[in-house]
């Protein structure tokens, strides 16, 4: 178990801090912590929150797997648990926990998270926090979690340009295992959003005496229009991907039907051809053209005229088009 122990100080930076120091400032209640817990195993993550005196369902839904996000407010603590887009293609969905203390705030995350490493960077000396409190804390662990999805969002409207793009141009170099790719991973997009929006949208609401989120409503207001924006974008990007889908189909059955169309013109062309040799193919004792002459070049003749005005007919069709 990776542990990363953050002060936040008077100045509203980040500084590195100890484990020891942590579970002091919980009793005497001086300082504002983060503490990032980074591949937890059960036995080590019940060993450093056991000194916390926290619900027992807090610990279970740190290490048990759930279907969407979930908060729930308890005597001491507020519990947070959302999902998290590591990366565009990542096919395993990672959940974030967070469990808000009157003092701290506690990430617990079993993959690596570039959004919570990008605050431990930015905020020791270069960026302030909005206000000396958790609140601020959290905000900017959900900010920077939105701001990725964003990214996400912008990539895979860019790959589906490109799809569109290859499909325009030449149709036969995208597979249909590039486009359905492409659909799962933004599905999978679109759920990491609405549960973090559902998360969002809960804390504007919850009732907790240790979190209080008055004094940066605005900001989390803006994080949530900023999620709207992102689901009606990833929206409109699956109407294109389903419209791209029909698209690549119907390029697969106007292939097909080329196919068939220079199938069905071979067979025309050649069916009287095998008429006419089946016949002569005959071993009939009576057959006057096998003892004559010219029979055979006349036979010869006739085919090929035959052929050349079938296929003279096919293009005036328009069959060859």
């Amino acid at each position: 178990m990776d542990v990363k122990v953050f002060r936040l100080n008077k100045n509203r930076h980040l500084e590195t801090s100890s484990v020891t120091a942590f579970y002091a400032s919980q009793a005497d209640g001086e300082a504002l912590y983060w503490v990032d817990i980074a591949q937890p195993g059960p036995a080590a993550l019940t060993e450093f929150l056991s000194p916390l005196q926290l619900h027992p369902l807090i610990l279970y839904g740190c290490l048990e797997p759930v279907a969407g996000s979930h908060i729930a407010p308890y005597e001491r603590a507020l519990f947070i648990k959302l999902p998290a887009q590591l990366a565009w293609d990542n096919v395993n969905r990672s959940f974030l926990s967070i469990i808000c203390l009157p003092r701290a705030i506690i990430s617990i995350h079993d993959s690596s998270i570039p959004a919570l490493e990008s605050i431990a960077g930015d905020f020791f000396a270069a960026v302030r926090f909005h206000t000396l409190s958790t609140s601020a804390i959290l905000y900017q662990i959900l900010d920077r979690l939105i701001d990725e999805d964003m990214a996400f969002v912008l990539e895979a409207r860019r790959e589906i340009e490109s799809l569109e793009e290859a499909i325009d141009q030449e149709p036969e170099s995208v597979e249909i295992d590039q486009v359905l790719a492409v659909k799962r991973r933004g599905g999978r997009l679109s759920i990491t959003l609405e549960d973090q929006r559902s998360c969002v949208t809960a804390l504007q609401t919850v009732e907790s005496e240790v979190f209080d989120i008055t004094d940066l409503r605005e900001y989390f207001r803006d994080s949530l229009a900023h999620l709207d924006y992102a689901l009606r974008s990833v929206g409109r990007q699956q109407g294109r991907l389903a419209e791209l889908h029909q698209h690549y189909l119907l390029t697969l059955q106007e292939k097909t039907n080329k196919r068939l169309r220079l199938l069905t013109i071979i067979s025309t062309i050649f069916m009287p051809l095998t008429l006419i040799a089946g016949i002569y193919g005959m071993n009939f004792r009576n057959m006057p053209e096998l003892i004559w002459t010219y029979g055979y070049p006349l036979v010869i003749v006739l085919m090929l005229t035959l052929a050349a005005v079938l296929l003279w007919i096919f293009y005036r069709k328009g069959w060859f088009k």
